[in-house]
């Protein structure tokens, strides 16, 4: 399966830093046993930058990775 997913990178409040998010994307595709590829598009969403992913693996590890980052950066 393949998906994409919009990831904040850079908070405006500060909460944490894009290389934090990095580690942490590269820290659950591995544990998760999923492929996280990073595109070059980005979009502010008035709270931040965003950067989109691209994410390739088994369904349900693509939707456990999804809700512990979520759980780690929000």
């Amino acid at each position: 399966m393949r998906d994409s997913l919009w990831v904040l990178i850079n908070p405006d409040n500060n909460h944490w830093d894009s290389d934090f998010a990095r580690e942490e994307l590269e820290r659950l595709a591995k544990k998760w046993d999923i492929e996280v590829t990073e595109t070059g598009e980005t979009r502010d969403t008035g709270f931040g930058q965003e950067r989109k992913f691209i994410l390739s693996g088994e369904e349900e590890n693509i939707l456990a990775f999804e809700e512990e980052l979520d759980e780690v950066l929000y």
